[in-house]
């Protein structure tokens, strides 16, 4: 509901707050509104108000209501953000998953709300990393060499951050994508020549495993199911109760249910019930579904 004694465009960008959250699940805050209304500030009210109308009218993949969500949300991340989390992936989660995949030699991972690709391109190095740690995978002069099958999912709602994130280059200066990357994991980035010598590409034996699509975490099912691992993290903070609720039920309907793992941010809860086991390690989370876990909340 509109506060008492609000312009006219104060209450257009309501509207199309309201919205935002009904198809993006993105709530409602100050900071966001005021961000709303200096963009809408630049049109004529009177356009305005047909153009509200025309968003509130589009389905949540048309060019005007991306175009819109591109501008108010912001694709910021880096690489081997949280790196406690990390070496749990790589320490701990993904050796139980070679584990228990030895005998398939096959490997599916989600990145969901990936952003810009670091998050993807990161679970695709920790796999090959530890595939290398476990015997199954060759360190080479030219990357990782392995006979196992690896698969990685990144998905984001922008088809900006997508496009960003096939071209697997990420620039080096100030608060860039490398801003934190431990010196383990330098090699798996390669210095562009030229005009561009500050950014640097993603090393082919990484690229070549990841792919991406444009999804919305609000859609009624996952872009695909039986995934190993699926990672939503820093995604979930932005969205109220119950979009937080229809992402959680579309993260859980991927996971396989032969011992898949979950893992999300620092704050994020599984619901009651929800059919997974809790494993702690130094400064991080992670989920395994229980045998026999295939009710869908």
């Amino acid at each position: 509901m509109s506060a008492p004694f609000s312009t006219p465009l104060e209450a257009l960008a309501r509207r199309l707050l309201d919205d935002v959250r009904r198809k993006a699940g993105i709530r409602h805050d100050r900071p966001l509104e005021r961000k709303l209304t200096r963009i809408l500030a630049a049109m004529p009210l009177a356009v305005l108000e047909s153009w509200v109308e025309q968003i509130e009218a589009a389905a949540p993949d048309s060019p005007d209501w991306l175009s819109l969500i591109e501008n108010l949300t912001i694709h910021e991340t880096y690489f081997f953000r949280d790196q406690p989390h990390h070496e749990n992936l790589r320490r701990h989660v993904l050796p139980r998953l070679i584990a228990d995949r030895r005998d398939a030699r096959a490997l599916r991972l989600w990145s969901a709300g990936c952003a810009s690709g670091e998050e993807a391109y990161g679970l695709a190095i920790l796999a090959l990393e530890a595939l290398a740690d476990a015997g199954a995978a060759r360190r080479t002069g030219e990357g990782i060499v392995t006979e196992w099958t690896l698969d990685v999912l990144g998905t984001d709602l922008s088809r900006i951050a997508v496009r960003q994130a096939r071209n697997a280059c990420y620039g080096d200066e100030g608060m860039g994508a490398f801003r934190d990357l431990p010196a383990a994991y330098a090699d798996w980035f390669v210095p562009l020549a030229g005009e561009a010598e500050s950014w640097r590409r993603v090393r082919d034996d990484a690229r070549r495993i990841v792919r991406f699509e444009r999804r919305n975490l609000m859609d009624s099912a996952p872009p695909e199911t039986g995934f190993d691992l699926v990672s939503c993290r820093n995604v979930m903070i932005y969205f109220d109760d119950d979009s937080r609720d229809r992402a959680l039920r579309q993260l859980i309907g991927a996971v396989a249910p032969n011992g898949g793992w979950l893992t999300l941010g620092a704050t994020d809860r599984l619901p009651e019930g929800a059919p997974f086991e809790r494993h702690r390690g130094e400064r991080a989370v992670a989920f395994r579904r229980k045998p026999g876990g295939e009710g869908a909340l």
